[in-house]
């Protein structure tokens, strides 16, 4: 039976679809915008999406016993709210309509607050819609910030010899690793061993803070006094804009970031079953940076 796979050009969701097909599973993988011929190669089917159709949707779930569901992210588009919002609708209808029997589903650890700062906040109503599907068994997977978005402020610490954002130096809180995320979510949509609607935090071994975080970047790049430098949200702003990213997108990161200065980002993890992930931070930077040093992709998780 096929396990169709939302935001399979991501962070998280390439690495489920890859782990489900070395498993040997079936595998449909919904292309958004970017190309999945790759997958199409290994066996996967690849269905062309809107996730804001829900006529796509339905033909992507049709006839799928698990489905990995998230909120793709366009950090250019103008109207990442709104659009958001309609995705998490037609994923819902979708998802009811076909009948599919368990789903996993990709948030984040401040999703559990109804006025949760940032992208969480969209996190928040797909979690609330998700929740109006009484026949389907649904394992929302709020994970703590991914480390893998580090890895996105690198042109800017190569340009600048700096790196910087909103979030004061010492302030500690948990990141996570996608390779883990994606483990867990692929061997729940293989086990299916989930019954009703429950919630998982995943948070990594340790928590951290982002004059850590550099430090241990500007190691392992030969910048061994790179310096982290705490932005005011307007300088935040202004770098995130210039970075490419839309106007309501930059608001919501910097709304994010100082969110984390007061633990606000970090509530709710008491709300569900802990799960301590394995990888630390430094050894997901010895593997990302030796491999050349990917960038932060789309993904659903808001992290």
């Amino acid at each position: 039976m096929v396990v169709a796979v939302m935001g399979a050009a991501g962070n998280v969701g390439s690495k489920v679809a890859d782990l489900l097909l070395r498993a040997g599973e079936e595998v449909r993988v919904l292309q958004h915008r970017r190309d999945l011929s790759s997958l199409r190669r290994r066996g996967a089917e690849v269905v062309t999406v809107d996730a804001r159709n829900v006529d796509d949707l339905r033909r992507s779930f049709d006839g799928a016993l698990a489905a990995l569901v998230l909120l793709p992210e366009d950090l250019s588009d103008p109207a990442f709210v709104e659009n958001r919002s309609a995705m998490s609708r037609a994923i819902r209808d979708a998802l009811r309509d076909t009948g599919v029997g368990h789903v996993v589903a990709l948030s984040a650890v401040a999703a559990a607050r109804a006025d949760a700062p940032g992208p969480p906040g969209g996190l928040h109503g797909f979690e609330r819609d998700l929740g109006e599907l009484e026949t389907t068994n649904v394992l929302v997977l709020r994970s703590a910030a991914y480390m893998d978005y580090l890895l996105a402020a690198l042109p800017t610490i190569r340009e600048r010899k700096a790196n910087g954002s909103a979030v004061k130096a010492d302030v500690r809180f948990p990141m996570v690793a996608t390779e883990d995320v994606a483990r867990e979510a692929a061997e729940r949509l293989r086990r299916r061993d989930f019954t009703g609607h429950r919630v998982e935090l995943l948070l990594g071994p340790e928590d951290v803070t982002m004059a850590q975080a550099t430090a241990a970047i500007g190691a392992r790049l030969g910048m061994p006094d790179l310096p982290y430098v705490e932005l005011s949200p307007d300088e935040a702003r202004g770098a995130l804009l210039g970075a490419g990213m839309s106007e309501q997108v930059a608001t919501l990161l910097v709304d994010m970031q100082l969110a984390l200065n007061d633990g606000a980002a970090s509530e709710g993890v008491e709300g569900g079953d802990r799960s301590a992930t394995p990888t630390r931070l430094g050894d997901f930077l010895d593997r990302a940076l030796s491999d050349g040093a990917v960038t932060a992709d789309e993904e659903g998780a808001g992290g």
